[in-house]
């Protein structure tokens, strides 16, 4: 690179302002994808129906991400960057299409699947892009740029998917994805390398982990959709036995999907990739319930319930930015107090949601926002400074994926307690006011883990960045 050791913005985008701008827009893609089905759910089963399988949305929506993240690394180093991101895009956009003209709930899943598989792909490949094309000393900077893409992209999504659904439009807001797909998918066939490695080219892709990890959600999900307590604890046991032999599975692997030992809590990444996945568990309650239980509750459009969400997203990009330039004596502390404030908001949310008024859910959406804005890109940063040079690009594809992971068993478990409550069945007051309460007070243990997980990555020494 031309810059030396410059490591600001500018040089960052003179080493390639049109490869920067395209892994923006992958980012962009899958985050407002996410919280724009959020806003659109509520009025879309009003009019397809399928309330009870509501949480299915936003978990297959993260299934199929799972499954495509984890396979990110070994296809772009099958197929080569160009070709992955173009495919990538192109799943993305049929998944588009197949919601926007979704007559029941049972097309509107597949949609969302394969929103996922696209999206998912997109999102691990920009970090493998990341990883790839520019030096480690870009990274902080470009994992800041990133992160803040993430934050504005969650901002604008439930904005657009409210608006959409406010007027009556809700699949107009599939069809506009669609369209950037595709978009996506003739820049990245211009922009990207084509290379690829050929000692990875005739290796087996692992399929039998990544059935096991599908199988794994699919069955917790089930627990959800009539739920009787036996049943359900059973369901939710067999899910996590299947994902952990599948995380069983890749540690004997000879072409692992995950780092090695990706959970030892005696490692930076095994705290960190902790820390990850329990966050991302004990916050998606918000996102797959918040719309649906503030318009129930309060009486608000669509639109409203987006901005709400939308002031999360706003908070995690104004805390990125605050923070991108924290040296290593801070880094620590950013990392346990962003855990700190993100329980928080839980908290708050729990005890807040069920009475109201709307304004005083603003603070907690403020607090959970701004602690994974000022911590997000120094956890990255850890996870992967800390791995060996070899194992860097899947430990940076494996940080998104084990988040989709955690939002989708999250979906899944707040699923079966909404469904447990009666919300399944219909929005009667007593079940919104139950569900109010209880989608955001059963994650405060899983939150407990964050933290602990987040005080043993803060206390681990790394690497500095090159």
């Amino acid at each position: 690179m031309a810059d030396g050791g410059e490591t600001s913005f500018a040089a960052v985008l003179r080493g390639g302002p049109a490869t920067v701008a395209v892994l923006c827009l992958g980012v962009w893609l899958h985050a407002a994808d996410s919280l724009l089905a959020a806003t659109v759910m509520p009025s879309a089963v009003e009019d397809i129906g399928g309330l009870a399988w509501i949480y299915w949305t936003i978990a297959l929506y993260e299934l199929g991400s799972i499954a495509a993240g984890f396979l990110a690394a070994l296809i772009s180093l099958r197929f080569g960057l160009r070709h992955a991101m173009a495919g990538a895009a192109l799943v993305y956009a049929a998944g588009c299409a197949a919601s926007a003209a979704a007559p029941d709930m049972s097309t509107m899943l597949i949609g969302r699947l394969l929103q996922g598989l696209g999206g998912g792909w997109m999102m691990a490949l920009c970090h493998v892009g990341m990883a790839q094309l520019f030096p480690e000393r870009h990274w902080p900077k470009l994992l800041a740029l990133i992160s803040a893409t993430w934050g504005a992209s969650a901002l604008v999504g439930p904005l657009v998917g409210g608006a959409f659904a406010t007027i009556g439009l809700w699949r107009g807001a599939f069809v506009a994805f669609g369209v950037q797909a595709v978009l996506f998918a003739g820049l990245s066939l211009m922009l990207f390398p084509a290379r690829r490695s050929e000692s990875i080219h005739d290796a087996v892709l692992p399929w039998r982990r990544l059935v096991l990890v599908c199988v794994g959600v699919l069955v917790i999900l089930a627990a959800g959709v009539r739920p009787q307590p036996l049943l359900a604890a059973v369901l939710v046991a067999a899910g996590f036995a299947c994902l952990f032999l599948a995380l069983r599975l890749d540690g004997r692997s000879p072409v692992r999907l995950l780092p090695p030992s990706p959970f030892a809590l005696a490692k930076p990444w095994g705290a960190g990739y902790l820390m990850v996945l329990a966050l991302s568990i004990a916050t998606v309650s918000f996102t797959v319930y918040g719309p649906l239980l503030m318009e129930a509750l309060y009486g608000i459009t669509p639109f409203t319930a987006g901005l709400m969400i939308a002031v999360e997203s706003v908070s995690w990009t104004i805390a990125a930015i605050i923070f991108v330039n924290a040296g290593p004596k801070l880094e620590a502390w950013l990392i346990r107090l962003g855990c700190l404030a993100i329980s928080g908001g839980i908290l708050g949310f729990a005890l807040t949601m069920p009475n109201g008024p709307l304004e005083a859910l603003v603070p907690w959406a403020v607090l959970q926002g701004a602690g994974f804005g000022m911590a997000w890109a120094f956890i990255i940063r850890r996870i992967v400074a800390s791995v060996a040079s070899a194992e860097r690009e899947r430990a940076s594809s494996a940080v998104p994926t084990l988040q989709m992971l955690g939002y989708a068993i999250g979906s899944a478990l707040s699923g079966i307690v909404a469904n447990s409550v009666g919300l399944g069945h219909g929005t009667s007051p007593q079940a919104v006011e139950s569900a109010s309460f209880w989608v955001f007070a059963v994650f405060l243990p899983v939150a407990a883990v964050g933290i602990w997980a987040a005080w043993r990555l803060a206390s681990r020494d790394v690497p500095a960045t090159a």
